[in-house]
């Protein structure tokens, strides 16, 4: 496969997943609207192009399918049949069929085949169904197949309903059409599962001398004539795709007389004695070449192959090597494909990223040349050139992290599907509401944070919302909402997943607890420590098992995840009023808001998103309790204290916590005092991660380049937290 091809077929999945979503969308809307003609219209375009360029690209199986769905969505788009929640469903779950097809087109791997002939029958048996429609509307016919084995098409019966139309159709297409992977044979089948093709010729005027052909160009045009009872916008459909520089001229006449059969444009090679005719033969009987024209170009393909034999440039062998070697290159190229994430930029990006680049090239070629003859008297402008290349920098790294920054949207796209499916799994009326999709975040972020947003919602849906007539006895409406939002808070990026439902219950949560022993039956825990029990491993509350919930996963899966973006999950709840998740996350991982502090020679990094404050305590807040060690009294709170110089086994400047800093940290809910030397002051830090370049160390995060070149520690505030639950520190 070469590199070219290989790019095309990138662009097309790339494409087809924008389709899907689009598919998947406008089919939930559609739900709401069934009489929304223009968003059946933009539904059914979307599935037209994936089964236009599938078919192009050769993936015969995504374009046969997306047929089966397109039929329906004619009729639909039509009036020859309202759109009902049987059909939006069977809509639906074929996307989700046809979404298996195309990766299975990307990876190579197998799909389902029941599920996929279990769906083409569901398809075909609602196209074919009794249409609805107005008094006085007829019907029309549906292709009989997706790609018959001949361009040869059915001629219209003498019952047919509706009279059909003639086209007649000129068509030239545009030179780039083979070097685009574009196959005008697909042109052809889609008019003849309009309709009844005929009269197709060739012009070949523009063909050039053999010599002065360009192999990867496209010479030929062709007229032809189409009969069918499509309408013509349908008809111009079919060349959506090659449209752009083509030279298209449909005209269009009313007929009452079918199509004779010797009119029947028929794809099976004449023959002359048993034998089929080449098709030079054949352009010289039609007229569309003359016979000295074909005798020329003969003889000039003979004589470059006679040339390259003389001149031994070619051997059998060495043709049979080749091939062996291009289909041994085209194996590994596909072994060892490698799927790469791409990214779409706004261009107005690129371009002030590439002015900032200019500038950057300027204030260096200034600087070199102020090298070049510097003296102590230019230390002014040396300074000043130095913050110019400063604010160049910071520039540029805004620019380059704004690249990666897409809105959030994105990430919240799967879930009107989501709560659809589960609303009908558990009987219940859910609405979904979403906000703030056009807030931006980090790419990497938001491929993370779609299983923790997943596994909330499903737990909104399934715990938190209550059956509609529960809802009517308690005077709420029947129909429970689940509300996404996203919004900017200082340095970081604020999710918000949020129901009406019924709340936490704090007696069944600690009742759960102590009988899985996460806590002791007679410990006194505040709310604030109660609600996070429930993101405990295996830890759940639901009477029953169901396909949703119930077996304690999910909810650790959002604490686990959450904790490896950096970010803190909280919950606000009350009873009979609903439940409030809200995640904290970095806007990017790459680069994180830090203080730097001092423990003895040491330089560490403690995220700025865990600082609630840092105090210099007085000699009667600190205590000391038997199994409990050292605790420090916070506005009358008692926090556990760590000693940092102790769990890395350093010298410190100092011992006595009254004359050292306390930084007071805290992550889901949990808070502990960090005693350090001196803080340094804050800065933007590059995060590199501990486990690639060393091994996990328990306590730090990762580490980062400092100013002066030297390693700092990026500090873990929920490890250092388990670490001081343990009391027993761990040296690095």
């Amino acid at each position: 496969m070469s590199n070219d091809f290989a790019q095309f077929q990138d662009a097309f999945f790339e494409e087809a997943g924008d389709h899907l979503a689009i598919v998947e969308a406008g089919l939930l809307e559609l739900e709401q609207h069934p009489e929304d003609l223009d968003l059946l219209n933009k539904i059914f375009r979307s599935a037209h192009s994936i089964k236009g360029t599938s078919g192009m690209f050769g993936f015969n199986a995504v374009a046969q399918f997306t047929h089966k769905m397109e039929t329906l969505l004619d009729l639909l788009r039509n009036g020859q049949k309202v759109v009902t929640p049987q059909l939006a469903d069977l809509l639906l779950k074929s996307t989700d069929c046809l979404k298996a097809l195309i990766d299975s087109a990307k990876s190579g791997l197998p799909v389902d085949g029941e599920t996929i002939r279990r769906l083409t029958g569901d398809l075909a048996a609602a196209s074919a169904a009794e249409p609805t429609r107005a008094a006085g509307q007829s019907a029309t016919t549906s292709p009989s197949s997706l790609f018959p084995s001949s361009l040869t098409s059915a001629s219209h019966s003498v019952n047919d309903p509706a009279p059909p139309h003639q086209y007649t159709i000129a068509w030239t297409p545009p030179d780039w059409l083979f070097q685009r992977g574009l196959d005008p044979l697909q042109i052809f089948k889609e008019l003849t599962n309009l309709g009844t093709l005929s009269q197709v010729t060739v012009d070949t005027t523009r063909l050039p001398e053999l010599v002065a052909m360009d192999p990867e160009k496209c010479y030929l045009a062709w007229t032809m004539k189409l009969e069918t009872a499509k309408d013509r916008q349908v008809v111009d459909a079919v060349f959506e795709f090659v449209r752009e520089d083509s030279k298209l001229v449909i005209t269009e006449s009313t007929i009452s007389s079918s199509i004779s059969k010797h009119e029947t444009l028929n794809t099976q090679p004449e023959t002359v004695e048993g034998e089929p005719k080449r098709l030079g033969e054949i352009l010289v009987e039609d007229g569309a070449v003359s016979r000295e024209t074909l005798d020329h170009a003969l003889a000039q393909q003979k004589r470059v192959g006679q040339i390259l034999l003389e001149q031994h440039a070619v051997t059998p062998q060495q043709v049979e090597q080749a091939l062996q070697k291009q289909k041994h290159q085209e194996s590994s190229a596909q072994s060892k494909k490698i799927d790469t994430a791409s990214i779409r930029v706004d261009t107005d990006k690129i371009d002030k990223l590439i002015n900032l680049v200019g500038e950057l090239v300027i204030t260096q070629s200034m600087l070199s040349d102020l090298g070049a003859r510097f003296d102590m008297s230019q230390m002014s402008v040396l300074i000043e050139r130095m913050a110019q290349l400063e604010r160049n920098t910071r520039e540029i790294q805004e620019r380059v992290m704004s690249i990666r920054m897409l809105p959030i949207g994105t990430a919240f796209s799967r879930f009107p599907r989501l709560v659809r499916d589960l609303s009908a799994k558990a009987g219940k009326k859910i609405q979904l509401v979403l906000s703030g999709e056009e807030t931006e975040l980090d790419k990497t972020v938001i491929e993370s944070i779609g299983d923790p947003l997943t596994h909330l919602v499903r737990n909104s849906a399934d715990h938190g919302l209550e059956p509609p007539e529960e809802r009517l006895d308690n005077n709420k409406p029947e129909l429970g909402t689940i509300r996404l939002n996203a919004f900017h808070e200082g340095g970081n990026i604020c999710i918000t997943v949020e129901d009406d439902g019924r709340g936490l219950n704090r007696d069944k949560i600690l009742a759960k607890a102590i009988k899985q022993g996460l806590i002791a039956e007679n410990e006194q825990l505040s709310d604030d420590q109660v609600w996070p029990l429930i993101f405990k491993p295996g830890f759940s509350t639901a009477e029953k098992v169901t396909d949703v919930s119930g077996r304690g996963v999910g909810m650790d899966v959002v604490k686990r995840n959450i904790d490896a973006l950096s970010g803190t999950v909280s919950i606000k709840t009350a009873m009979g009023k609903g439940t409030i998740f809200t995640l904290k996350l970095p806007l990017t991982l790459a680069i994180i808001e830090g203080m730097t502090v001092r423990v003895g020679k040491e330089t560490y990094i403690v995220p700025l998103l865990s600082i609630l404050e840092s105090i210099q305590p007085k000699p009667c807040a600190m205590k000391t309790l038997v199994g409990k060690g050292e605790l420090i009294n916070v506005r009358s709170t008692y926090l556990p204290m760590m000693r940092l110089y102790e769990v890395f086994s350093l010298q410190p400047e100092h011992i006595d916590p009254t004359k050292a800093i306390l930084l007071i940290l805290e992550t889901e809910g949990e808070r502990v005092a960090v005693m350090v030397d001196e803080i340094l002051g804050q800065q933007q830090v590059v995060v590199k991660s501990m486990e690639q370049n060393f091994r996990k160390v328990d306590g730090v995060a990762g580490a980062t380049i400092l100013a002066d070149g030297t390693v700092g520690f990026i500090l873990d505030v929920r490890g250092l937290i388990e670490m001081s639950r343990r009391g027993v520190p761990v040296a690095a």
